[in-house]
């Protein structure tokens, strides 16, 4: 006698195949859980306090470049100083200057616009400007309209005034120089023939 298969009922099936999904969701749910535990168990590596961080040698190193540079800057500023004007005095505000003539007009104040005539040099006397080639400029004093160097050195002054100053880098051109004839970090030398105020 030939036997036929027996088939489950359709609700006994579905019971099968939802609990074949939730032992699958309970194994997703165990592998995230033991993934969990496993990751926050692990050993971290102990941080180490602000004082002890590693050293950013980039920038020690580009900081005793700097320090070296201005050690030099001064250095020769003062054989400069000693060759060639040795009656140059330092101010406070960190350059150098010597009057020659004082001028007989009113003093130069912050907010003047003034015509300056210059020469301008390098330390190791290289003509950069001359009155006739771009020494020759108005400006309005103490809006850094030229270098901060100039700027301080023109309120020590009154109209009619002459007078050199050594300006260093930093109170100068700077890193880039004035991208004409004044090259990075350099040191430079203001002769001012004339100075007079202007009307705006």
């Amino acid at each position: 006698m030939l036997q036929l298969p027996v088939c489950l009922p359709i609700s006994s099936a579905l019971r099968t195949f939802d609990d074949a999904i939730k032992m699958k969701l309970y194994n997703v749910i165990f592998i995230l859980i033991f993934t969990v535990f496993f990751v926050s168990c692990r050993e971290k590596s102990p941080q180490l306090p602000v004082n002890k961080l590693p050293k950013d040698y980039t920038k020690e190193n580009l900081l005793e470049m700097n320090v070296a540079l201005a050690q030099k800057e001064l250095t020769d500023i003062a054989v400069y100083i000693d060759t060639a004007a040795p009656k140059m005095q330092k101010t406070p505000g960190g350059f150098w200057y010597e009057i020659k003539n004082a001028g007989v007009g009113d003093s130069i104040v912050r907010g003047d616009k003034v015509k300056v005539t210059y020469n301008l040099r390098l330390l190791d006397g290289t003509l950069c400007y001359t009155p006739a080639d771009g020494g020759t400029k108005t400006v309005l004093v103490g809006h850094a309209d030229e270098t901060k160097g100039l700027d301080d050195a023109l309120l020590m002054m009154t109209e009619g005034a002459a007078g050199n100053f050594i300006i260093p880098a930093n109170l100068a051109y700077g890193m880039v120089g004035d991208q004409k004839r004044v090259g990075s970090k350099k040191t430079i030398i203001y002769e001012i023939l004339s100075i007079e105020k202007v009307p705006y």
